[in-house]
């Protein structure tokens, strides 16, 4: 059987020729839209297939293809071999496959490779491969440490081996959308016997998470089976960890018994891979349990809280208050810590929504960077930004802070913070009753100012909104604080 060919316009034009007496250059381009030397090349092609029965497509001297009429039941025959034959070869079809069968395979050569011979395996021009090329180097550069090296010889994929894992089982996670597509990619790399190994694993991994405590969203059991297959295939083809770690073993219960069902595959795991894949299960992200305790490392408990108290600081939230959210971010930044630290990211695929929908909780997941710089000098991509800034979302209770100036006494002022409680609710929370003059004293960086009389000689921020009130809160007052609050909670 030919290797990666791509049979569609082979067979469309057999069929084509067998169907009609004759029919003109123009036409067959016009139908396969292709130009008219890539038509030559193709006709070519397919006399290649059709001289097995000692057949061709001929040229007639006024332009224009056709097939002898005695011919035409041995040009069938041959068309059906080829469809047969067709079904059984794997090829990308689109831009999308073409990507990543090509970064896959690219993952897996151990020598360069020149772009013309990259185009011949994916079975696309020269052109579309040098396409592809830029996609594949854009992609690669998200992977701090891996890089796609030119030279004499050709194009390679450099770095460390455990980032080289690590980025192919993340791309293959999260460009296959379905099992379909995955399915074509693995049976491209290995064929189909691998697939069947894989999906046999994949089958069996969340009953062996489930028996030892893992919860894990969908994703990460699907990128957990990656991890795993990838290490196998990639030890197979002679790709090994650089890690001296023979010496040490691997005491994760989970890891041992998913050994143990490879073994009984025929697949041997080694003291390097089974810590590779123990450290791999350490990262990937959980689905909570609703009222469950978890076992949070008091290093990563104090990161979270931090982070969340300059969040707070700065954009006047309350998220250090809350519990539940305390525990779950902790959880999720220390996988993604693990994750960085390992040499790789999260994809994520709502990334252009969350952009474009919570740009000011994406500035302040940003905040988190500031401590992790500080104190492991690293960051965390926009990809995994924006994973914490939904959990921002998702816990958002902003509340407007405020301090009511009253300058005629106390009681005025609780009266005017009562009307203001109970028409606003919890959107609004007043810091401090205060006369002017000790405003000026000491300016409380608020949104709202809300005074009996004129404001001045005061050094305001630009984001605090004064609003003038009359002594007993008539509607109309608090209406426009009502407003404020609206206008506000479109912002967000």
């Amino acid at each position: 059987m030919m290797e990666n060919k791509m049979y569609n316009r082979t067979i469309k034009i057999i069929r084509t020729l067998v169907g009609h007496e004759k029919m003109s250059s123009v036409e067959l381009m016009d139908k396969l839209k292709i130009s008219q030397r890539t038509l030559r090349a193709e006709i070519k092609e397919a006399n290649k297939f059709l001289q097995r029965e000692n057949v061709f497509i001929h040229s007639s001297s006024t332009g224009g293809y056709y097939v002898k009429q005695e011919d035409r039941a041995q040009v069938q025959k041959v068309l059906d071999a080829i469809i047969e034959e067709s079904k059984r070869v794997i090829f990308p079809e689109t831009p999308d496959e073409r990507f990543l069968f090509g970064i896959s395979w690219l993952f897996f050569l151990n020598e360069p490779v020149s772009i013309q011979k990259l185009a011949e395996k994916l079975y696309v021009s020269k052109t579309a491969m040098l396409q592809t090329k830029k996609q594949i180097q854009d992609t690669i550069r998200w992977y701090h440490g891996l890089f796609l090296e030119s030279g004499k010889k050709g194009m390679w994929i450099s770095g460390n081996e455990r980032i080289k894992r690590h980025a192919l089982a993340e791309i293959l996670n999260y460009r296959t959308y379905g099992s379909i597509l995955m399915e074509r990619v693995i049976t491209f790399l290995f064929g189909s016997e691998k697939y069947e190994d894989y999906i046999l694993l994949y089958h069996q991994l969340p009953q062996i998470l489930s028996e030892h405590g893992y919860r894990l969203i969908d994703k990460a059991i699907e990128g957990f089976a990656l991890d795993i297959f990838i290490s196998l295939m990639r030890t197979d083809k002679q790709f090994v960890l650089e890690e001296q770690m023979d010496d040490i073993s691997c005491e994760n219960a989970c890891v041992e018994s998913i050994c143990a069902v490879l073994c009984e595959m025929g697949y041997h795991v080694g003291g390097r891979d089974q810590l590779f894949l123990e450290e791999c299960l350490s990262a990937k992200r959980v689905l909570y349990v609703l009222g469950k305790d978890y076992h949070i490392p008091e290093e990563y408990l104090l990161i979270t809280d931090g982070f969340l108290d300059r969040v707070d600081r700065r954009f006047h939230t309350d998220y250090q208050n809350n519990p539940e959210l305390l525990s779950r971010l902790s959880v999720h930044i220390m996988k993604m810590i693990k994750r960085i630290q390992q040499g790789y990211f999260e994809t994520n695929p709502v990334l252009e929504d969350i952009l474009n929908s919570y740009e000011r909780d994406v500035e302040a997941a940003d905040e988190l960077n500031k401590i992790l710089e500080e104190k492991y000098h690293i960051k965390a991509n926009i990809h995994e930004l924006c994973y914490i800034a939904i959990y921002l979302r998702a816990y958002y209770e902003r509340r407007l802070k405020a301090v009511v100036l009253c300058d005629i006494g106390e009681s005025i002022a609780d009266n005017m913070m009562r009307r203001i409680n109970d028409y606003c609710g919890d959107r609004i929370e007043i810091l401090n009753k205060m006369s002017l003059a000790e405003y000026r004293l000491n300016p409380l960086p608020v949104d709202l100012l809300i005074s009996t009389a004129r404001v001045y000689n005061v050094n305001l921020s630009k984001k605090t909104k004064v609003i003038y009130v009359d002594y007993l809160m008539n509607e109309e007052n608090l209406k426009d604080i009502q407003e404020y609050l609206l206008q506000d909670m479109q912002k967000e």
